[in-house]
């Protein structure tokens, strides 16, 4: 499985999360991600369509003003940006709960 695969099936495994958690009594839990939306090659969105995937597709955390790598680095994890695509990717997301 690709490095795509693996996004789409990460995704897919949060927004389960999300919603199981919103079933539990949950009802503001919500999950960012990291890095842009890649459900489209082109998003609607940029042509004033609404968007195609708007049950699947979250906002980014930098989008909200998050610095990630300084919100990863505190919560005790290491992050430093990669030089190569050939490099270990790490994925990271934040689910907001109340």
């Amino acid at each position: 499985m690709g490095r795509e695969e693996h996004r789409k099936e990460f995704l897919q495994k949060l927004t389960k999360l999300e919603g199981d958690m919103f079933k539990d009594g949950y009802y503001k839990a919500f999950v960012l991600l990291a890095g842009p939306c890649r459900e489209c090659k082109e998003c609607a969105k940029s042509t004033g369509a609404p968007c195609n995937f708007g049950g699947k597709a979250r906002p980014s955390m930098e989008g909200c003003g998050i610095d990630v790598y300084q919100t990863v680095r505190n919560n005790g994890f290491a992050v430093e940006p990669l030089r190569e695509k050939s490099e270990t990717q790490n994925w990271f997301s934040l689910m907001l709960v109340d």
